[in-house]
């Protein structure tokens, strides 16, 4: 005796849309979950260096972030269409009592591990790469200084040099000025 109804019917008219929005909203949530996952997969088995490393964690935490915020977002939205339709749906349908359940808590806990590993992932990724524009540029300033210290010693050098070679041939022309002169 009792009607087997789909919950898309028995939300009102009004919230359809918000409920159908809800729906896609989870299925891409979980597809960038699945993006985010495969890049770090990727980057477990496939990172050729250190930077390439980095650059795919960054890539696998944004789209972390993305789909954490687009669940939480989604989850939200649903919640709203079932309040909507706890209020306003058919007599027969509406729970005399309810709460929100394991499902929203597993959604806040999902969109907290999200946002956690996401924003540690990028931490570390904005750190890594400050430190290494910081080293490179230390080692670009050593070596210009190591440059112009070498630029320094050897004209220093090729002077010196050059000094040496003209008394050199000076002395040679002198000497042959004095021994093909006539006297």
């Amino acid at each position: 005796g009792e009607k087997c109804r789909s919950f898309i019917d028995l939300a009102p008219a009004s919230e359809k849309g918000v409920l159908w929005l809800s729906v896609v909203s989870e299925v891409l949530y979980i597809m960038l979950l699945v993006v985010g996952f495969s890049l770090m997969c990727l980057e477990l088995f496939h990172s050729s260096s250190v930077i390439d490393g980095l650059k795919l964690n960054a890539f696998a935490a944004v789209f972390t972030v993305l789909s954490g915020l687009l669940g939480m977002v989604a989850h939200m939205m649903y919640t709203q269409v079932f309040q909507v339709t706890v209020s306003l749906g058919p007599e027969d349908w509406r729970p005399h009592s309810w709460d929100y359940g394991w499902s929203f808590c597993l959604a806040w806990g999902s969109f907290t591990c999200c946002m956690a590993a996401s924003v540690t992932t990028l931490n570390s990724y904005t750190k890594t790469v400050i430190e290494f524009r910081h080293k490179r540029k230390i080692f670009e300033q050593g070596f210009r200084e190591e440059q112009n210290f070498l630029d320094q010693e050897a004209i220093k050098y090729f002077r010196e040099r050059t000094e040496e070679e003209r008394a050199e041939t000076g002395d040679l022309r002198l000497q042959c000025l004095h021994s093909c002169s006539p006297n």
